[in-house]
């Protein structure tokens, strides 16, 4: 029996169906479809480039950000694909995103047992010999999947429910994230402004790999509200270290609006 699918085929479909400029322009439909004129957006890894977006899109929507791992970076002048910023030696740490937009781990990781193993994997499980089932400069490692150990940072009912749910659909639509480089690039060039002028909350996870402090350097020349707080952990914070993540949510929402405390 034929899979569903609910992420459209690119190709055939155009790979602007996943692009940030969409994104933004689906949040701001979907915020109007609730009544709703204005919001507070908060993301991690692609969910923090995601809202920094939608605030260059629709500035008056957003009134206040805040990003756990991911730092802004303003639209560029001129395209730089992610080949070139890897042979260049500038960001070795984006060499897996070259394998996940290759079409690869779609070929590779279909079953069940196989999508579980690439989740696994990503969130940090090892074999006993402590391999790695990924890492930011190789990608995924197959060979290694099935022999590791449940990882630390989920339970393994959280884990099977991921895994049911990617099952239905398979991994091609959250790859194609991966391929909207160049999209993005050619649709920020209508964008007016480089700046991000609401409050802004970056917080830095010290451990990160994928998105190591080293990107975050001169953040705040085009985000001059900023406010930078860092935490003791690895890419998937919100796991590591929930309560300290959330705890400076919360402060800083209260210092730059007021209310925030009274109303959890």
């Amino acid at each position: 029996m034929a899979r569903p699918i609910d992420a459209p085929s690119v190709p055939p479909q155009s790979i602007s169906l996943y692009t940030f400029k969409r994104a933004a322009t689906d949040m701001v439909e979907l915020a109007h479809q609730l009544g709703v004129s204005q919001v507070i957006l908060g993301g991690h890894d692609w969910g923090g480039a995601v809202v920094y977006r939608i605030a260059l899109w629709f500035p008056d929507f957003v009134t206040h950000l805040f990003s756990i791992c991911t730092p802004y970076w303003a639209p560029t002048a001129h395209y730089v694909s992610v080949e070139k910023l890897v042979q260049s030696g500038k960001m070795p740490n984006m060499a897996y995103q070259l394998q996940l937009a290759s079409g690869v781990v779609e070929k590779e990781v279909q079953s069940r047992e196989q999508i579980r193993g690439f989740l696994n994997g990503t969130y940090g499980g090892l074999s006993p010999d402590h391999g790695s089932g990924f890492n930011v400069r190789d990608g995924v490692h197959f060979d290694v999947l099935p022999h590791l150990m449940q990882t630390k940072l989920v339970d393994g009912d959280t884990l099977d429910y991921y895994t049911d749910q990617y099952v239905k659909n398979g991994l091609h639509g959250t790859l194609n994230w991966y391929r909207t480089r160049e999209q993005n690039y050619k649709d920020e060039l209508e964008l007016k402004k480089r700046t991000i002028e609401i409050p802004v909350l970056f917080i830095q996870a010290t451990r990160d790999r994928a998105l190591p402090p080293s990107m975050s350097e001169g953040m705040e020349k085009n985000v001059p509200k900023l406010m930078k707080k860092t935490i003791e952990a690895d890419h998937w914070a919100l796991w590591e270290a929930p309560e300290q993540v959330n705890s400076l949510i919360i402060d800083w929402l209260e210092a730059v609006t007021g209310k925030i405390k009274s109303s959890l």
